[in-house]
């Protein structure tokens, strides 16, 4: 390949939706394991303010995930 020429890039908003789909299951799955974590050191230890953000957290990368799903469905 010389200089002049250059190789194709794709823009993160191309993504396929193979890809879309399988970030999106993978923040679900984490997204629920964090808030499961949290919820239990909610329940067990009281309310700590880190499992409280622990359990928001995976709550908003899990709705995240679910987007992510959609926007491969839709696509």
């Amino acid at each position: 390949m010389t200089q002049n020429e250059k190789a194709p890039v794709t823009a993160p908003a191309a993504a396929s939706p193979k890809r879309w789909k399988t970030l999106g299951i993978l923040a679900c799955v984490a997204g629920v394991a964090a808030a499961v974590v949290g919820l239990i050191g909610v329940l067990h230890g009281g309310m700590d303010p880190v499992d409280l953000l622990l359990f928001a957290g995976g709550m908003l990368v899990s709705v995240l995930g679910l987007r992510g799903m959609r926007r491969a469905r839709a696509s």
